[in-house]
């Protein structure tokens, strides 16, 4: 009869075992919050409470670390099915699915300017998903032309929306989240601004109806590419 493999225990004295998955979790949250430069091996080993060296018995390096991290997000990436036929509500999902992953990890989007990334540690998910929004957009009749044109319009679009709408207003108070705020003009009283005065003073729209207006730009573009066929 073969002999079972002996399962490690997930806790120690109430207190979870580490693992990778516990490693690059701690790992995302502090990329998410503060950037993967926040990520060293000594700070690491502090936010899970133990020492650098019970760091090294389940990775490598920090190296391993970010790599671990990285697959742990792209993971977490997975867009509902996108359908030719209702192909508006597909862009929209897709746009969606992309937002809640951004806003998830916020600072963790800027992994390429933190980090050497090297192209062989693509997750997969970058290129499936990005296959299937493509294909989404060649099936209603855009060329590849076209459809790179709105992948890249409506990746930069989201990618800033989650750094420079989503991210502060989620850590603001309700009061603070106006483009421009209060205290910026009380400070320049001085200044002849007369039109972002009067601008600052029109209600600001929730981050919610802010990516709608996304949405149907989006929405908008896609329908100029089929129209100029």
């Amino acid at each position: 009869m073969p002999s079972s493999q002996r399962r490690r225990p997930t806790t120690r004295k109430g207190r979870p075992v580490l693992t990778r998955e516990i490693i690059a979790t701690k790992a995302l949250e502090m990329a998410g919050a503060q950037g993967f430069r926040a990520i060293t091996m000594h700070a690491l080993a502090a936010e899970l409470g133990v020492t650098v060296r019970a760091l090294y018995n389940y990775v490598e390096n920090r190296r391993q670390v970010i790599d671990l991290t990285v697959d742990l997000m792209l993971d977490a990436w997975n867009p509902p099915p996108l359908d030719p036929g209702t192909w508006e509500d597909s862009v929209a999902a897709h746009a969606r699915s992309l937002r809640a992953l951004y806003r998830r990890w916020p600072r963790a989007l800027l992994v390429a300017v933190d980090e050497d990334t090297p192209p062989t540690s693509v997750h997969p998910n970058r290129l499936i998903n990005l296959d299937r929004f493509l294909t989404l957009l060649r099936d209603i009749g855009l060329d590849t032309t076209a459809a790179l044109d709105v992948h890249r319009h409506l990746s930069l679009l989201v990618f800033s929306f989650a750094l420079m709408v989503d991210h502060p207003a989620d850590r603001a108070t309700t009061a603070n989240r106006s483009l421009i705020p209060a205290p910026w003009l009380e400070e320049h009283t001085d200044l002849d601004i007369p039109t972002l005065r009067e601008a600052a003073a029109l209600p600001t729209p929730s981050p919610d109806e802010q990516f709608q207006a996304l949405i149907a730009l989006i929405t908008t573009q896609v329908r100029s590419h089929l129209h100029s066929r």
